[in-house]
């Protein structure tokens, strides 16, 4: 049913089959470029041909199908490229040396003292400052403030250097943790008149 809305026959489903099975070969020999090994290839390939086929409503018939599934190849490969720059491969041993998280706590409080100082900036630097960190390009971050990019530039070093000013000044910060304190010392108990047993 859905494919009749869309306008897509069982002959049409047939012949995208076709020419997806006759640029298989070439589908292989493209992903053993941009792989480098024949396991990544053959996984490429099958991912390629998925979306392809869940794709196929979107191919024009008379066009380069060629062209069209190497496309839909290489930003397969690309989109699993960035999200393997997230993922390591890790021995199972190592992760029995990497330290624990401890003390997440004086996090929480680094945290709160960061958006303590953020509220202290200049708006203008606290915009350019929280457009850097959410990883925004200066081109861009320039055109949304409607600035120059040299002035975006200095608004971000500016705020910087002033939010570490903020953070690192103990008298500044109304959420430093306090100081540990050691509980009273106890008196020592005399013992004298006391019977035991």
């Amino acid at each position: 049913m859905y494919h009749e809305c869309v306008g897509i026959t069982a002959y049409a489903d047939g012949a995208f089959a076709e020419a997806l099975d006759r640029h298989a070969r070439s589908l292989k020999c493209y992903a053993r470029r941009l792989a480098g090994n024949a396991a990544d290839a053959e996984d490429l390939v099958q991912e390629t041909m998925l979306r392809c086929w869940s794709a196929r409503h979107r191919f024009r018939p008379g066009s380069n199908f060629g062209a069209w599934s190497r496309v839909v190849m290489r930003n397969s490969f690309l989109s699993s490229r960035r999200r393997d720059r997230f993922h390591a491969d890790l021995p199972e041993e190592a992760f029995d040396r990497m330290p624990g998280a401890e003390g997440g706590h004086h996090f929480a409080l680094d945290l709160r003292d960061i958006d303590w100082a953020l509220g202290r900036l200049s708006p203008d630097h606290r915009d350019a400052v929280m457009l850097a960190a959410k990883g925004v390009p200066i081109e861009d971050a320039a055109m949304e403030l409607a600035i120059p990019e040299g002035t975006f530039k200095s608004r971000i070093a500016r705020g910087r250097v002033h939010l570490r000013e903020l953070v690192a000044d103990p008298d500044a910060q109304p959420y430093r943790a306090p100081k540990a304190k050691l509980p009273p010392a106890r008196k020592s108990r005399s013992w004298k008149g006391v019977l035991i047993g």
